[in-house]
């Protein structure tokens, strides 16, 4: 099980930060791929907005492409950000690679988001980072994101999937679990939303690395007064082939209620 000291230890003692988290995306075809045919059209929809929250940006991969000063000739995606993450390298290294105004970067222990103001987040993001949270961080998270985020706001979240194979953990040969939240699943996110306030209006289950689906892309949101949010679910086992072919998200992904 990846825990918070395990994670800690991984991320800010063991990993070789070289390349500073853009291996991550080789499976894409590189960084841009990955932006553009995995998780943009994902996320579109709900762009530009406020402030966005990035839990664990590690080197800060996405937060080029969401920070309120992007490259010259890129539209700014955000008017204002906040980075949470527990490896005080990775918050070291974002500060010093967009410190500019409208950015703000803070180290937590793994759970604790006590430094976001109430109310205040537009939009949550996290891509590649939080499927090594186990269910008990992730749960601690979306307590807090309930009373951290603005009604009408939405967020975007990678997490593990893993804990639906729980009965093959033995069986599983060395590494295919991908140092996965052993006990976290996409049910238990859901759950954990609505005891939070929140409502995941969209789940898509996939694979990873395996064909297990032993991952999971969280779209949930914070309803408005009265404004009640179905929830819906999806395993998607065209994953890899849409974002390396450069399709677009299933068109059944996510359209914000007007």
């Amino acid at each position: 099980m990846p825990s918070i000291l395990n994670n800690v230890r991984r991320w800010k003692q063991t990993y070789d930060w070289s390349n500073r988290g853009t291996e991550w995306c080789d499976g894409f075809g590189g960084v841009e791929k990955a932006w553009t045919h995995a998780i943009l059209p994902r996320i579109e929809t709900f762009l530009p907005t406020g402030h966005i929250l990035e839990l664990g940006p590690g080197y800060g991969v996405w937060t080029d492409f969401l920070q309120p000063f992007p490259p010259s000739g890129q539209s700014p995606l955000s008017e204002r950000m906040t980075l949470v993450d527990l490896a005080p390298n990775c918050i070291k290294f974002c500060r010093k690679r967009f410190g500019k105004p409208n950015m703000a970067y803070h180290t937590n222990d793994g759970t604790s988001l006590s430094m976001v103001e109430l109310g205040s987040i537009d939009f949550v993001f996290s891509f590649n980072s939080l499927v090594h949270a186990d269910h008990a961080v992730m749960r601690e998270y979306v307590r807090q994101l309930g009373t951290k985020m603005k009604p009408g706001s939405f967020g975007f979240i990678h997490h593990s999937n893993l804990g639906e194979y729980e009965a093959e953990f033995d069986a599983m040969e060395k590494g295919h679990d991908h140092w996965r939240g052993r006990d976290m699943t996409g049910e238990k996110f859901r759950a954990d939303c609505r005891d939070a306030g929140l409502v995941c209006v969209f789940q898509e289950i996939i694979p990873w690395g395996s064909p297990r689906f032993i991952d999971a892309l969280s779209l949930f949101a914070k309803p408005l007064p009265g404004q009640e949010l179905p929830e819906r679910v999806e395993r998607n086992p065209d994953f890899w082939h849409q974002a390396r072919a450069g399709d677009h998200a299933p068109a059944a992904w996510y359209v914000r209620p007007t």
